[in-house]
């Protein structure tokens, strides 16, 4: 008898051995199929990666081969000239020769006046010289002044002119209406970039002349990468009614990344505006690797969820739907938009990552909050915003503000960290462009008065803040703008570039440059009118057409 009964506890637990086991690895298959398909959830099928366009990578070796084939035999004195070779950048041009001893470049696009010259020198001695001009005028005959240096010491010179075509239609009018360049301290061949709603992204000099845009039309996304490189959303052909290619190029629009977007979680943000799946932002992580503002693609909402994508083969390695970290009701009982039949709930339009706690900081418009999230686990940090209207879990995060002075922001944009000025660990500076228009939440009272850019200072610790600078309330009513808008901080100068974006209702765009101290003192401002609707510009931002690594990968094979 206690045999047998030894006999059934030994089958019993055997019996428990081996359901554990079957459990163990079912749950590894589950993590599995997890991780090789994290951009599924909830029965929705998030899977809309960008696909690596290598056809035209292909096509642009071919190029290349044809551009070496043609500058053969080209020399200083009477040297190759291609104005826009790779189609992308129309005021640029790439001049190719060799020289019979080893020398340096040097080149110069000579600008109006003497502080819009545009000149370089490409570091290193060769024979084969390969120079990309940007920073051409359009519907100009243009000066290109080349200086090669030996290494003994003997220089020769050259001078180019090259004639471009006219602007096309639908960049605006730009009047620069205040100009201080001692108190802007613009970087060396720094220009002031209009990064569009949708047509064309450009760029002018402090003269309010364009010296560069892209020949396809962008959409919300034009960014410098850390490799020097712009990323750029735009589309196989400007007639076509979706954003459907990322772009990777450099100024005179040499191709070293593309990717095909899906168009099947495409949605349309506005009437004016054409369908995308990457709806606002892009965050370049420490990686590489890109994590995109996204649709929800599974027909019922809309501009709430991220994908971060392996920057080399465009594969979804994370999925982030911000549906999960609020409770239901936020989303479930959000009124649907009549024009398109979605939810737009949240309407994220910014994301930064900030790598010194491997956090991100998000901006939904429609919540009228600013959110600090864990990247890892995913979990909120802080959030920014009015406290009406959240639960007691929700509430638990929120930030208190200080000072008889403090504002909530109000379906705000391009929130960004600002470098450490109280050089105090247990805060973040935080700079965004307060809207000022209560979407969910928020002061009524003020909501539409102004629209401003604000220095947030939160205390992660105590969890309370103050605001440091703002400006923009007393600009008024003249300068708000309810939708789209960007504030920058600007390193070389310490000031602020503001862009109101749809002031007058969408009939102009102003850009403004601010020193960030008690006088706010404005010391540069530039308006936009004349554009086609839903042309606003939604971000102002300073790149340099010359930055410090593109030399590095400009070179042709030879």
């Amino acid at each position: 008898m206690k045999r047998t009964n030894i006999l059934i506890i030994a089958i019993i637990g055997l019996f428990a051995v081996l359901v554990m086991i079957l459990t163990l690895s079912n749950d590894d298959q589950k993590k599995r199929e997890s991780q090789e398909a994290p951009n599924t959830a909830e029965g929705v099928d998030y899977n809309y990666p960008p696909e690596r366009a290598d056809a035209l990578l292909q096509e642009q070796e071919r190029l290349e081969s044809d551009l070496l084939a043609e500058s053969s035999g080209g020399t200083l004195e009477d040297p190759y000239v291609n104005l826009d070779p790779y189609g992308r950048s129309p005021l640029s041009a790439l001049v190719i020769f060799d020289t019979e001893t080893r020398s340096q470049v040097s080149f110069t696009v000579q600008g109006k006046d003497s502080e819009t010259d545009i000149s370089t020198t490409i570091d290193g001695y060769g024979t084969h010289h390969e120079i990309p001009i940007v920073g051409l005028y359009p519907s100009y005959t243009n000066t290109v002044e080349i200086a090669v240096e030996t290494e003994s010491g003997e220089t020769m010179t050259n001078t180019l002119t090259i004639v471009t075509e006219r602007l096309p239609s639908g960049i605006p009018a730009i009047k620069i209406k205040e100009a201080k360049p001692e108190k802007m301290q613009l970087a060396e061949n720094e220009l002031t970039f209009y990064v569009p709603s949708t047509r064309h992204a450009f760029a002018f000099d402090i003269n309010g002349d364009v010296r560069w845009y892209g020949a396809g039309f962008n959409s919300h996304v034009l960014q410098e990468l850390d490799n020097g490189n712009l990323l750029y959303l735009s589309k196989d052909d400007n007639s076509g009614n979706t954003y459907n290619r990322l772009f990777e190029i450099d100024y005179i629009g040499k191709l070293y990344n593309a990717f095909e977007i899906s168009e099947e979680a495409a949605e349309q943000e506005a009437e004016d505006l054409e369908s995308t799946l990457i709806h606002h932002d892009v965050a370049e992580l420490p990686s590489g690797n890109l994590l995109m503002t996204v649709n929800d693609g599974g027909g019922e909402y809309m501009e709430d969820m991220m994908i971060e994508a392996d920057r080399q083969t465009g594969k979804v390695v994370k999925v982030i739907d911000l549906k999960d970290l609020f409770p239901s009701e936020v989303y479930e009982e959000y009124p649907v938009r009549d024009d398109f039949g979605l939810r737009d709930w949240f309407h994220q339009n910014s994301v930064v990552y900030d790598e010194s706690d491997d956090s991100i900081i998000i901006s939904g418009r429609h919540q009228d909050a600013v959110m600090k999230i864990d990247y890892e686990t995913e979990e909120i940090i802080w959030i920014l915003a009015h406290p009406e209207g959240w639960n007691e879990e929700m509430s638990e995060h929120l930030i208190e503000g200080e000072g008889k002075d403090f504002k909530y922001p109000a379906a705000q944009h391009d929130a960004t960290v600002l470098p450490d000025f109280d050089d105090n660990p247990a805060t973040i500076d935080v700079l965004l462009f307060d809207n000022n228009t209560v979407v969910t939440r928020g002061d009524e009272a003020v909501s539409g008065d102004y629209s401003a850019a604000t220095h947030y200072r939160i205390d992660e610790e105590t969890m309370d803040a103050e605001v440091v600078w703002t400006y923009g309330k007393e600009l008024g009513k003249d300068y708000f703008t309810s939708i789209i808008s960007s504030a920058r901080y600007l390193e070389d100068s310490g000031n602020i570039l503001i862009d109101f974006g749809h002031v007058d209702e969408g009939e102009r765009s102003a850009f403004m440059e601010v020193t960030h101290d008690a006088q706010a003192e404005r010391v540069f401002e530039a308006e936009m009118t004349r554009f086609r609707a839903g042309a606003w510009a939604y971000r102002a931002v300073r790149y340099q057409l010359y930055n410090d690594s593109w030399e590095e990968r400009f070179t042709l094979e030879k």
